[in-house]
């Protein structure tokens, strides 16, 4: 818009459409008239809504308090911490590209389009890793929902690539695992 109109023109027809309500910023220098927290995921090339977020979404969990996006993009492409994006609390946080794998897409209402967000198996072995305190409460939903073969092979992508603590992530979800025999006799 700006190389069509100007450049001061542009910023003054963003603020205005900003201060009716009508744009909400996703992130520096990034508009949509969509009102979603989860076009953040969208604007950034490589990200998906993980840990408690994606855990809700997948129907482990029934609270959020906010939108957990994790990105090897944050802090090259953009700043992490918190935000708000359409008056939703957002977390962006940096994960290592090692680490980055592991999603499916998944329709979001409110938006009309699809978003990556971790699978089960990814959103159990994230939460561990990163030591989330709901972690035993959320993890045994997940892997109810999960695939043994699948979580077997994304510990071994963790080993393979040398992601940090992959031992300890490993033996946490082995632990978590072994309380539940009776998942285990139906797979």
């Amino acid at each position: 818009m700006e190389s069509l109109v100007g450049r001061s023109y542009a910023k003054t027809f963003i603020y205005n459409l900003k201060k009716r309500g009508e744009v909400v910023e996703v992130l520096k220098g990034v508009y949509s008239f969509k009102k979603s927290p989860y076009l953040a995921v969208k604007a950034l090339p490589k990200a998906y809504v993980g840990l408690g977020a994606a855990a809700f979404l997948h129907g482990a969990w029934n609270q959020v308090t906010a939108v957990v996006i994790l990105s090897p993009c944050v802090s090259s492409t953009v700043r992490g911490g918190v935000r708000e994006i359409a008056g939703y609390k957002v977390i962006l946080r940096k994960i290592s590209e090692k680490m980055y794998f592991g999603y499916t897409y998944i329709p979001v209402e409110e938006l009309g389009e699809e978003v990556r967000v971790s699978d089960p198996e990814k959103t159990a072995i994230d939460l561990v890793y990163f030591k989330r305190p709901a972690r035993y409460e959320i993890v045994p939903k997940l892997l109810e929902k999960s695939s043994w073969e699948t979580l077997s092979n994304y510990l071994n992508i963790l080993r393979e690539r040398g992601v940090k603590s992959w031992r300890k992530t490993s033996r946490e979800l082995q632990e978590l695992l072994r309380e539940q025999p009776a998942r285990r006799e139906q797979r």
